[in-house]
């Protein structure tokens, strides 16, 4: 969920690539031809908050690139012909997302990274597969649109990883801070409410901050007067370094902080000193994972390679492995289709995986419920801002993941971690 927030609270940006030629074979799939299969981006490039979201496209040329240099899926190469830009607009997604079908006749899209989904109604209403970023409600709208690690969303539901995070660290104050925007102040709550569900006191909450903050004295002066040892942020990662800057400066210190954001490499390197001892939780395997652990996760390593041989400017980053991901999933779902490729078959196909991990990426996400549900498992993999790098912690003596089951029963005895981790879980 944390990751989902991170991104769901920032808007970015790709530019409009030529379109793909209209599909002239009466009968056969818009977009399949017989030595290619064409699908079209719909990314969020530019809106009120910094770009984050273009990297997912990044991410998706990598895993293609290498896809096609292998000869394709049955004898088609994939041809990313298309990326549109919304603006972050609800009216402009919608319109831009018909263009696609109905213009650019794509046979899929692929990736979405968006402030707004609306145009998943027309896509979901019309059976096109789509594939990216799940950080909208509109993914759970119909079968055929699969999110990077699941499709369904319930941002205020009791989050059980923060309450485990306070009492690692044996909290006896909590602050809880997000953006006057709805999924900021939604996930937020999903926070709060898996705070007092496990009895950690919230002592302030301030879940309508003007985004992006430009001051927040007067949040950090009630902490204080609070004696907070927690701050859980649902902030932007600007935020987030401003919050950190001014506790400092005025004071507080030893407070544990737990951020929605700012799990990247070029941030920890901007921002080393208030990044300091700041907790991330992600649904995927640590980048650093490929230092740490060669081998064990060869996933991320593929990951890791593939993006520096194909784009070697471009750092690993939450956005870009939803775009590998989700083109993972894509091509997944086109080898078991084969050559008598249809939206329907294909849709069919991805909707009956048991277990998706993107090769050892993800906590496993069973797509026969995915839709639906979060399913009865809720792992989070943890890391921790030391120098300049990160750090991941909790885990279980054989994955980096930390598993819980859901949903979160109220109680007031200690979260436990399962152990050993279940089965299907990386990097098993």
């Amino acid at each position: 969920m944390a990751a989902v927030l991170t991104i769901a609270l920032l808007a970015s940006l790709l530019a409009g690539c030529a379109a793909a030629p209209p599909d002239g074979s009466a009968g056969k799939a818009a977009g399949v031809y017989p030595t290619r299969v064409v699908v079209g981006a719909l990314v969020s490039e530019t809106g009120p908050l910094p770009a984050l979201f273009a990297p997912i496209v990044t991410g998706a040329r990598a895993y293609l690139d290498m896809v096609n240099a292998k000869g394709g899926v049955a004898g088609r190469r994939i041809d990313l012909a298309t990326t549109l830009d919304d603006q972050s607009s609800p009216s402009i997604d919608a319109s831009q997302a018909r263009t696609l079908v109905d213009a650019n006749h794509v046979f899929a899209v692929l990736p979405v990274a968006t402030a707004s989904f609306t145009g998943g109604k027309f896509l979901a209403a019309n059976g096109v597969p789509t594939f990216g970023l799940n950080v909208n409600p509109q993914w759970m709208d119909g079968p055929s649109l699969f999110g990077n690690n699941g499709s369904y969303l319930d941002f205020t539901a009791a989050n059980v990883q923060v309450p485990f995070v306070a009492q690692q660290h044996h909290v006896h104050a909590a602050a809880v801070l997000a953006y006057n925007i709805a999924q900021s102040q939604e996930g937020c709550q999903g926070m709060v409410n898996g705070l007092r569900t496990y009895h950690v006191p919230v002592a302030y909450e301030d879940l309508s901050i003007p985004a992006p903050a430009s001051d927040l004295h007067a949040d950090v002066t009630r902490m204080k007067q609070a004696g907070v040892d927690l701050v859980v942020s649902c902030m932007d990662l600007g935020g987030d370094v401003l919050l950190s800057n001014t506790m400092r400066a005025t004071g507080i210190t030893h407070v544990t902080q737990l951020w929605a954001t700012g799990y990247a490499e070029n941030a920890i390197r901007q921002h080393t000193s208030a990044m300091q001892g700041a907790y991330f939780m992600e649904p995927n395997v640590p980048f650093e994972v490929t230092k740490l652990h060669p081998g064990v996760y060869p996933g991320m390593d593929l990951f890791e390679k593939m993006l520096e041989k194909h784009f070697p400017h471009t750092m690993p980053s939450e956005t870009a492995l939803a775009g590998w991901t989700s083109a993972a999933l894509f091509v997944q779902g086109l080898r078991m289709v084969g050559r008598r490729l249809t939206r329907s078959r294909l849709v069919h196909a991805v909707n009956t995986i048991k277990s998706f991990t993107a090769g050892t990426i993800l906590a496993p996400v069973d797509w026969r419920t995915a839709h639906t549900s979060s399913g009865p498992l809720n792992c989070s993999a943890f890391v921790q801002a030391r120098g300049k790098t990160f750090v991941p912690v909790y885990g279980t003596p054989k994955s980096v993941f930390s598993c819980f089951k859901t949903p979160a029963p109220p109680t007031t005895r200690p979260i436990s971690v399962l152990n050993p981790v279940p089965a299907g879980v990386p990097p098993s």
